[in-house]
């Protein structure tokens, strides 16, 4: 058995798909704003460009037959939710996490790239009005009879403060999810967009227990989004940073720790924890996409 990650090439948005040794299939956002054309996609596999990825058609192609057990959607953002409708019609999904919150509409969907259909269908969604389907709203530290702490899931973010931060301020990335996934000791942290004051808050938190071998870089990468003392924490060996073509992030912060892959470079990156406690990882794109490759040891970084 393993633990399969896989973080598509959807642009500017997220889209995070976790294979669970259990057989619980998740989805850690979704984002098809930008999916483009089997023609297009085509020509430039032929021109050996890095495409973008329909995240939909992904996820039908290589897991067909299967539901998704568990949805999360890491905050209310639409480059985290796009094409949500679509994926929920199309594949039966059991569970859905949303984290509380009251974020207006948009607006403006004339001059989006995002349809409103999928903000309507999220707000039906909160209000449970979309029949077989069990909403799960579990915050900091936070556990149940079922299901995720059995696979290692723990939460580390939000706070009620940091719900109560982001809806005073409306600036919601302080409430996105941050989730550190645990498989035969070997961890994974999974941030959503949370922001610097999120970052810091964790730290405070927890401190000692934020060391993790792999980390998707909050925010996209961003530099409003980094916390140098967060990251020396967590120490990751593997960094993914989910990032559209002609968007910078902070590679000069992020290079010292560990390899650092980007969506907008490699494309779409899989990462597996095995048994015998190896990290094996390989991308579409690029370097490392001939095979699998071996994730050095921590001590090869950081001499321990």
């Amino acid at each position: 058995m393993a633990l399969d990650l896989y973080f598509i090439n959807v642009g500017k948005g997220n889209c995070t798909i976790i294979d669970f040794p259990s057989k619980r299939l998740s989805i850690i956002d979704i984002d098809d704003s930008r999916a483009i054309s089997a023609e297009q996609r085509r020509r430039m596999l032929l021109e050996k460009k890095v495409s973008l990825t329909n995240p939909i058609d992904y996820i039908i192609t290589n897991f067909p037959n299967r539901e998704i057990f568990r949805f999360i959607l890491t905050h209310p953002d639409m480059d985290h939710m796009s094409g949500i409708k679509s994926l929920f019609t199309k594949k039966y999904v059991r569970n859905f996490w949303d984290v509380p919150n009251n974020k207006p509409d948009p607006g403006n969907w004339d001059q989006s790239p995002y349809d409103k259909n999928d903000w309507d269908f999220y707000q039906n969604l909160k209000a449970e009005k979309i029949s077989n389907k069990t909403i799960v709203r579990p915050l900091r530290n936070q556990t149940a009879e079922c299901c995720w702490v059995q696979d290692g899931i723990k939460i580390f973010s939000p706070s009620k403060e940091l719900i109560d931060e982001a809806e005073e301020s409306e600036e919601y990335d302080h409430l996105s999810y941050v989730l550190r996934i645990t498989y035969n000791g070997l961890r994974t942290i999974i941030s959503g967009d949370a922001s610097s004051a999120a970052l810091e808050d964790i730290l405070r938190k927890y401190n000692k227990g934020l060391e993790s071998s792999i980390l998707l870089a909050p925010g996209h990468g961003s530099k409003n989004h980094v916390s140098k003392d967060f990251l020396d924490a967590v120490k990751p060996r593997l960094t993914i940073v989910s990032v559209a073509e002609g968007v910078d992030y902070d590679y000069e912060t992020y290079k010292n720790y560990g390899y650092v892959l980007s969506t907008k470079h490699y494309g779409n990156i899989r990462a597996q924890i095995k048994d015998n406690g190896e990290i094996i990882f390989r991308t579409q794109f690029q370097n490392y996409s001939d095979a699998w490759y071996i994730l050095p040891q921590r001590k090869e970084y950081y001499g321990e």
